[in-house]
């Protein structure tokens, strides 16, 4: 036993994993804390507002979301054959691809602000022009970071991930404090992210910028399968993962509709907990195809990080559902305890169908994609057809999901078709 401790302390796998799983417990603990001080700041009517902006803004990133994940695989391939100067081609095609979008978003963002003003009824114009500013800031930044990620430089993907955080929380709560509002915590927002990306920019230019210049061509056929299969995969996993809440919003009364969501959100925590787990997988998996080897091992200790961390969060949700759901929505939202330890259930299985997801995008293998929206599909209609209680649309999600998963799960083994991405072939 001391002695596969002392292996599993020596794997790449827990020692980045443990850097990035600090890091985004911080960064989920502060976000939180930007909600908790700044609502009690602006006031109700205001957070309204901050937050319907900020949902507009979630549902904006969608775009960077996919980006960043075509970025780190590409970056861990070419880290794999340690080719140093085409990550740094990579930081400066991202910069001068993205650089003229990001800076083009502020002024339509401010040509549009009446009429986004109007449709959200956001009192502030200064407040739109500030949330575009906060896009078109969090276009660049995290494909940057991606970089990072991909390039296996955790610790400076850890502290650029931080700094955003906490430049942001103090700055908001200082704005707010001194009544400068919604656009305050906006504009503190705006501040952490600009920050976060200009270290970021300077820590890559620093590792790879002194490289040889060399061209990035693109072999684009493989470009288009990687892009399309990251694109299906984001948008599936966002479906199975909050369809459920929209759909419960529009047939159940508001009041059980309120407590589903709080249940749900309860559930969903176990998913943000291993949400670590897939941003290691990505890399090093990647980084392994590229180099002709065996990527199965990385999925295997991921699988069993998940199954250790989710599980307990799992025995805590049987024992203690009440508490989890009152110390995260409040004593009003006590009723929704009944759903709390089932929802993690189905939770966990979709943070694994995520995990199992992007090792396959990792390996550049896609025949998940076809059977999981199937599954998908299937599993939103069957909610749509049977709501009659919250147990019988969470059976529903505990059951697609598990399908879907079955489905990522075939063929994890099969021989590598990839080649490295130097190689200029697709697969």
């Amino acid at each position: 036993m001391p002695g596969a401790l002392r292996r599993l302390a020596r794997s790449d796998f827990v020692r980045f994993g443990i850097v990035v799983f600090a890091a985004q417990t911080g960064a989920n603990v502060l976000n939180f804390l930007f909600h908790v001080l700044v609502s009690r700041r602006v006031g109700v009517a205001p957070y309204g507002e901050l937050n319907a902006l900020l949902a507009g803004l979630t549902i904006l990133s969608v775009p960077a979301t996919i980006l960043t994940t075509i970025v780190v695989k590409y970056a861990a391939e070419f880290r794999a054959l340690d080719d140093s100067a085409r990550l740094n081609a990579l930081v400066l095609r991202v910069a001068k691809t993205l650089g003229p979008v990001a800076l083009a978003i502020v002024p339509a963002g401010a040509l549009l602000a009446g009429p986004i003003a109007a449709y959200l009824n956001v009192s502030s114009l200064r407040s739109i022009v500030l949330t575009a500013l906060v896009l078109a800031l969090n276009l660049l930044l995290p494909v940057l970071r991606g970089i990072l990620q991909g390039a296996e430089r955790f610790r400076e993907y850890a502290a650029s991930t931080l700094l955003e955080v906490v430049v942001k929380v103090v700055l908001a709560v200082t704005f707010t404090s001194i009544g400068w509002g919604v656009a305050g915590a906006l504009g503190g927002w705006a501040a952490g992210s600009a920050i976060s990306l200009a270290y970021t920019f300077a820590t890559l230019r620093r590792r790879f910028g002194s490289r040889e210049r060399v061209p990035l061509s693109l072999d684009w056929p493989r470009l288009a399968r990687t892009s399309g299969g990251v694109t299906a995969a984001t948008l599936l996993i966002t479906a199975m993962g909050f369809g459920d809440v929209v759909i419960v919003k529009h047939y159940f009364e508001p009041h059980a509709a309120g407590l589903y969501g709080a249940g749900a959100l309860a559930g969903k925590m176990l998913f943000w907990l291993v949400g670590f787990v897939p941003a290691v997988v990505l890399p090093r998996a990647a980084g392994s195809a590229a180099r002709g080897e065996r990527a199965t091992p990385i999925l295997l200790q991921a699988l069993g990080a998940i199954a250790l961390l989710a599980g307990g969060g799992l025995a805590f949700y049987a024992f203690f559902p009440r508490l989890v759901v009152t110390a995260l929505a409040g004593n009003a939202f006590a009723p929704a305890a009944d759903i709390v330890f089932s929802y993690g259930i189905a939770a966990t299985l979709l943070a694994t169908l995520n995990t199992v997801a992007l090792y396959k995008i990792a390996v550049h293998r896609f025949d998940f994609i076809a059977p999981v929206a199937v599954v998908a599909a299937g599993e939103l209609l069957t909610i749509v057809l049977r709501h009659n209680s919250p147990q019988q649309v969470i059976s529903v999600l505990i059951v697609g999901n598990a399908l879907a998963l079955g489905c990522s799960l075939f063929r994890i083994d099969a021989p590598l078709r990839s080649p490295a991405f130097g190689s200029e072939r697709a697969a």
